[in-house]
């Protein structure tokens, strides 16, 4: 499956096309057997020139899936910053859900921040410790994030449960990260 945006993510008067692919890689191995892959091309007559690409499995040496693709211009530059997300299946006790936010900084895409999206310790008690044992979610607060003009990202986490115990009502703590800015010159 792909998503496939057409958008503003390097200045300039002309849109590329940012694609997520998530793929069969035909390996047989479980572990790396689907790859996570984005790609931004410029657009030259009727070609399209790939300008940046990361995989993301053979990054962290497979063991991903279900990516997504988000863009949004955080720091109202009116460039769109590039915002991945994808499960993350190293530790078979855990699922995690990271996430990156990239951005233009004149001669490429550089990663503004990277994290856990969402973790869940909680399926398999017997073989975590208590202390692990958490369950909880982020999601970006744009109108906040705008507010700062893309230089602190803030992130509304929703916490389910803390060391096994379920939370009712959930808490909702907002956490606060710097954004790594371009460089000048942008």
């Amino acid at each position: 499956t792909s998503s496939i945006l057409t958008a503003s993510v390097i200045p300039g008067d002309a849109k590329q096309v940012v694609a997520l692919t998530n793929f069969l890689t035909g390996k047989k191995d479980r572990g790396d057997a689907v790859g996570v892959r984005l790609d931004v091309f410029s657009r030259e007559g009727g070609a399209l020139t790939r300008v940046f690409s990361r995989d993301y499995g053979a990054e962290r040496g497979g063991l991903v899936g279900r990516g997504e693709l988000e863009l949004l211009d955080l720091d109202r530059d009116g460039d769109q910053e590039v915002i991945v997300t994808f499960d993350d299946y190293h530790d078979p006790l855990v699922s995690q859900r990271m996430g990156e936010i990239l951005t233009w900084t004149g001669s490429t895409f550089e990663v503004a921040w990277s994290g856990v999206m969402a973790y869940d310790a909680t399926k398999d008690a017997r073989e975590i410790p208590a202390a692990r044992r958490d369950r909880w979610q982020r999601e970006i607060d744009v109108p906040e994030t705008l507010r700062t003009r893309g230089r602190t990202l803030f992130l509304d986490k929703t916490v389910l449960a803390v060391a096994g115990e379920r939370l009712d009502p959930p808490k909702v703590v907002q956490e606060t990260f710097p954004l790594i800015q371009p460089r000048p010159g942008r």
